[in-house]
């Protein structure tokens, strides 16, 4: 029953990514999963129960990882690099064309707090972190929050920019932007 039910919200995120939620229909979902749609409508009742199921249990939604904080060294090209990495080793293309897939109008409402949730950590960690780091005297910014949110807008650009990409590509484009990137925060932070 599990394992039918982890094949089931495995096709679905598969499909939001290659067609977004509007196209895809069950019956796609149930081919896709290698069930009868009869099955998918007794597990989950409706595509949008579905859909809000597998954001409720997803496990794959990027986070920060709460020992981030145990390994900075308070050392700022160090530490941006490795908050860098974590955010955009966690959203991949994949991520990207999935949250793109959720923009459906008629789910918008639902899916937007599981959407917010990724940028709302990922910038609560870096303004937490710039705050430490401008009350050790170590960068000199007036505004932590705002320096956060520039500095997360160019790692979902980054994203965004390469959400069609093949893996192999964004990979090595990854570590090509996160070092460019620190220079150029380094140089107008320090």
């Amino acid at each position: 029953m599990k394992n039918t039910r982890s094949n089931i919200m495995a096709a679905t995120r598969k499909l939001i990514v290659e067609k977004g939620y509007s196209d895809m229909t069950t019956k796609d979902v149930a081919k896709e999963a290698q069930v009868n749609e009869v099955t998918l409508f007794r597990q989950f009742g409706s595509k949008k129960e579905l859909l809000l199921t597998t954001l409720k249990e997803a496990e794959w939604i990027p986070s920060v990882n709460k020992e981030i904080y145990d390994q900075f060294q308070w050392d700022l090209t160090s530490d941006l690099h490795l908050m860098m990495e974590a955010y955009l080793t966690q959203v991949t293309p994949e991520i990207v064309r999935f949250s793109l897939g959720l923009r459906a109008q008629e789910i918008y409402q639902e899916t937007m707090p599981y959407i917010e949730k990724i940028p709302t950590a990922f910038i609560q960690t870096l303004e937490d972190y710039l705050i430490r780091m401008k009350s050790k005297k170590q960068v000199k910014i007036h505004d932590p929050k705002k320096s956060a949110e520039i500095i997360f807008s160019s790692m979902i650009g980054f994203a965004f920019l390469h959400a069609y990409s093949s893996s192999d590509q964004y990979e090595k484009e990854v570590e090509i932007f996160i070092s460019d990137a620190i220079d150029q925060f380094i140089n107008g932070l320090i």
